[in-house]
């Protein structure tokens, strides 16, 4: 039985990470500190090879990528793009705070779409299309190993509705750069839509004697931890 290896990677840092403001849509590039602090992990940490690396559309997750795996031309899966914050993409909540419709929003858990924004239920809807995607496209061409470069919220999301151990989204929160493994097995993808997720990238080169040195019991150990 084949297993796959899918590596769910988070992009690097862009200075609205820094500013505090709501970037989904808008087409940031990583700033200067998020470049280097991939190179760093490139340089101090190994990332595991693969023979195919995918990618949303956007310059964060595409830069982060040619960083990462600067061998591979990403293949672009528009359905992962960032969720669409309408009007209030590229502001703060200082901004935002005071306003009738960003009270709503915040109110509502995110589920009343902002004015020229996403609406939810799609963003989720088009975000699993793009994942599926994405693994029967690996399956399709018995690519074993491959990364995807991921927006932080569906990365976490896509963890915790498909992975296994089943745990809520903010426990599969990553840093910038680094992210899980999900192991796929294309008899439990098809009749169950689940696979087991393990080993955090990058790893630690000098614990690394063996594929799984600290999988998903580490992830179960620190419980609350944010």
């Amino acid at each position: 039985m084949i297993t796959y290896k899918l590596f769910l990677i988070r992009h690097g840092l862009t200075a609205a990470n820094f500013d505090g403001r709501y970037i989904g849509s808008t087409d940031l590039p990583l700033c200067p500190e998020g470049m280097e602090a991939l190179k760093k992990l490139v340089r101090t940490r190994e990332y595991p090879n693969v023979g195919r690396v995918y990618s949303p559309p956007l310059l964060r997750c595409t830069e982060t990528a040619g960083i990462l795996y600067p061998g591979h031309t990403p293949v672009l899966v528009d359905k992962l793009r960032e969720y669409s914050f309408g009007v209030f993409e590229n502001k703060t909540v200082a901004q935002l705070g005071m306003t009738e419709a960003f009270k709503r929003w915040s109110d509502s858990g995110m589920r009343e779409a902002p004015l020229g924004g996403e609406d939810r239920q799609v963003f989720i809807q088009r975000c699993e299309e793009g994942f599926k995607w994405v693994l029967e496209d690996m399956m399709r061409s018995r690519m074993t190993s491959a990364a995807l470069i991921c927006h932080s919220g569906i990365m976490m999301n896509l963890l915790a509705r498909y992975g296994y151990p089943r745990l809520e989204p903010l426990r599969w929160k990553a840093e910038p750069g680094e992210g899980f493994t999900a192991l796929v097995t294309a008899s439990m993808w098809q009749r169950a839509e689940v696979f087991e997720v393990v080993d955090p990238i990058p790893y630690h080169r000098n614990d690394r004697s063996e594929p799984a040195s600290y999988g998903i019991y580490d992830v179960n150990k620190e419980e609350g931890s944010d």
